[in-house]
């Protein structure tokens, strides 16, 4: 059975209801948070404006609600890295003795713990290997619509010296943007293999 597209209307939308009763709002109202709620047999359908955001019983606190939120929420990011994978597993051409890593668990514990909405996508080498010029990736996905910012550099072994592989690259390549995570992988996919093509150790080299 395939897993079904990230919701990212709904993302969207749990984010700010989640915002408005959270952090410098966590005394603000509900109907000034833009939260309106249905009693539906015994369950109260809250909504953000027109969209639905969570279920919740009859009775339940606020703390209850933003816990309700970040579990709808964690379920979005679970799809959405079951539709990222696979296809930067594929697209990238990651060098010999590097790997992909995608930082899932970290990334659920620190959204429960603090309402984190950022994932982060590593290549990072293989356990033993050593480079005298070593690849340092990073992907940083959000996860309240399709965006990332990227990272790309090589550093010697002296750990002194780094060359930016993305210094030339406009700033819609280093902070992608796109309609579904699907197409936001693909995009980081190109960037990086593009990286990738440049003589990036002769700098270090020199």
């Amino acid at each position: 059975m395939l897993q079904s597209a990230p919701n990212i209307v709904y993302l969207k939308a749990a984010w700010a209801a989640l915002g408005g009763i959270s952090g410098p709002n966590a005394k603000q109202s509900y109907e000034a948070a833009g939260l309106s709620f249905m009693r539906v047999n015994h369950s109260t359908l809250v909504r953000k404006n027109d969209i639905q955001v969570s279920t919740m019983p009859v009775h339940y606190t606020r703390q209850e609600l933003r816990v309700g939120f970040l579990g709808r929420i964690e379920n979005e990011v679970r799809k959405m890295v079951a539709q990222m994978e696979p296809i930067l597993l594929r697209d990238l051409e990651l060098p010999t003795g590097y790997r992909l890593v995608i930082e899932l668990e970290e990334c659920l514990r620190l959204l429960r713990r603090k309402g984190n909405r950022s994932l982060s996508i590593l290549v990072i080498p293989e356990d033993g290997a050593a480079f005298a010029a070593t690849l340092r990736i990073e992907m940083r996905v959000f996860l309240d619509s399709p965006r990332a910012c990227m990272f790309a550099c090589v550093t010697d072994s002296s750990m002194r010296h780094h060359v930016d592989l993305l210094t030339t690259a406009p700033k819609r390549v280093r902070v992608p943007r796109a309609d579904s995570y699907a197409e936001l992988a693909e995009q980081m996919a190109t960037t990086i293999n593009a990286a990738l093509l440049l003589n990036y150790t002769a700098p270090l080299a020199a």
